[in-house]
C-alpha cells in the first residue's frame, strides 16, 4: 500500500516532467473544439468561401493545388464539411515533405499554399495529435494520456477526506496567504474536473493506440498524379456506391486507387461509408457502410472532441481545457515557490 506522502510526491515529480505537454495539449485542445470557427475569424481570405454552393469536378481542385506547388501531388482531400467552408489538400513530394492549400470549391481558385505554418488551425491539428511525428510522436502523446490520468486519479486520492468532508475540504479560504489560496485553487480545481480530464485521457489514448498498432508502411515510388478523367471517373464510381451521400475526404495513395469517405450523419457525427476505386480501371474495389466499419475512431471522436454532446459538449470540454491550462501553470509554481528559501524574520 502507498503511503498518502508517497503518493504526493509520485504526484508533484511526474507533474513537473509532463507540465509542458499538458500545456501544449490544454491549449491546441481548446482552439481545435473550435477549429473551423477560428480558422476563418484569423484567415478568413484562406478559409471562408465565397463561390457559389455547387462545387467544381475533384480534379480541378487538385489540379490548382498542384500547380501552386510544383513537385508536389495531392495525397488528402478534404471537401468542404459546411456551406461557407473551403476544401483543403494535403500534398507530398518524392521526398516525403509535406505542403498544404486552400481551395474555394465554388469555382476552384488557389485561396492560400505553403507548410503547415501557413495555416495555424492545421499545425494545432498536428501538434496535439502527433507532435509533427507521425509515430514518434503519437507515442510520446499516448505517454502524456496515461500521465494524466494517473495525476487525475492520484490527484483526487490524495485530496480524498471522506464523504462527510468532502464539501467543506474544496473551500477556498479568503483569508489565507496567497501561496496557499494557489495551492487550494490547484487543489479544488482538479478534483472538480478530474472526472472530465480522465474522461478526455481515455478518449485520446483510445484513438491512439490502433494507430500506433498499424504496422509502419513503406514508403512507396512517387507516381504521376492521375490524370483529371481518371480522378473524376474514380471519384464519380465511388459516388454511384453510396448515392446522395456527401463527399468528405478523399485519399490518393500511392498506388492504383483513391480512397474515398463520404458523410454519415445519421450513423453518428464523425460516421463515414468508405468506397476504394481502381484508378486504372475505374472498378469499385471496397464499400464499407458507416455501420458496418470497425473503425474505432468514429466512435471515440465524436466523445473526444465534444460533438456528441453538442454545444453544451464542447463549452464543458473547454472549461476543461482552460482548467488544465491552469493546473500545468500552477502545479510548477507552487514546487518553485516550495524551492525558494524563506526570509526570515528580522
Amino acid at each position: 500500500m502507498i503511503s498518502r506522502p508517497s503518493l504526493l510526491i509520485f504526484h508533484r515529480r511526474l507533474a513537473l516532467v509532463v507540465a509542458p505537454l499538458l500545456l501544449l495539449q490544454a491549449m491546441t485542445g481548446s482552439v481545435l473544439l473550435f477549429r473551423a470557427e477560428i480558422a476563418r475569424l484569423i484567415d478568413p481570405r484562406a478559409m471562408a468561401r465565397t463561390a457559389p454552393a455547387r462545387d467544381v469536378a475533384v480534379s480541378t481542385m487538385t489540379a490548382r493545388a498542384e500547380a501552386a506547388l510544383p513537385g508536389f501531388r495531392v495525397t488528402r482531400l478534404h471537401l468542404p464539411a459546411a456551406p461557407h467552408d473551403t476544401a483543403f489538400a494535403q500534398l507530398t513530394d518524392r521526398q516525403g515533405a509535406l505542403r498544404y492549400a486552400a481551395i474555394d470549391p465554388g469555382n476552384g481558385r488557389l485561396l492560400a499554399a505553403g507548410t503547415i505554418w501557413r495555416f495555424p488551425l492545421e499545425a494545432a491539428l498536428q501538434l496535439h495529435y502527433r507532435l509533427m511525428d507521425a509515430r514518434a510522436g503519437m507515442a510520446v502523446i499516448l505517454v502524456n494520456a496515461l500521465a494524466l490520468m494517473f495525476l487525475a486519479a492520484t490527484g483526487t486520492a490524495f485530496w480524498w477526506p471522506g464523504r462527510k468532508r468532502a464539501t467543506k475540504s474544496l473551500a477556498i479560504r479568503a483569508g489565507a496567504p496567497p501561496r496557499a489560496r494557489l495551492r487550494q485553487w490547484h487543489r479544488s480545481t482538479g478534483v472538480l474536473l478530474s472526472l472530465p480530464i480522465l474522461f478526455s485521457a481515455t478518449t485520446g489514448a483510445l484513438l491512439i493506440i490502433p494507430d500506433l498498432a498499424e504496422p509502419a508502411v513503406a514508403a512507396s515510388a512517387h507516381n504521376p498524379a492521375p490524370g483529371r478523367v481518371t480522378i473524376d471517373r474514380a471519384v464519380a464510381r465511388a459516388s454511384a456506391a453510396f448515392p446522395g451521400e456527401r463527399l468528405r475526404d478523399i485519399r490518393f495513395p500511392q498506388a492504383d486507387r483513391i480512397d474515398v469517405n463520404f458523410f454519415s450523419p445519421q450513423q453518428g457525427p464523425r460516421a463515414v461509408d468508405v468506397a476504394s476505386v481502381s484508378l486504372s480501371d475505374g472498378q469499385l474495389l471496397k464499400r464499407i457502410p458507416a455501420g458496418a466499419n470497425p473503425a474505432l475512431w468514429m466512435t471515440i471522436l465524436p466523445l473526444h472532441a465534444g460533438d456528441s454532446f453538442g454545444i453544451g459538449g464542447r463549452i464543458l470540454l473547454l472549461i476543461e481545457a482552460l482548467a488544465l491550462i491552469f493546473l500545468a501553470c500552477s502545479g510548477p509554481l507552487m514546487w518553485w515557490h516550495a524551492r525558494r528559501p524563506k526570509r526570515r524574520k528580522s
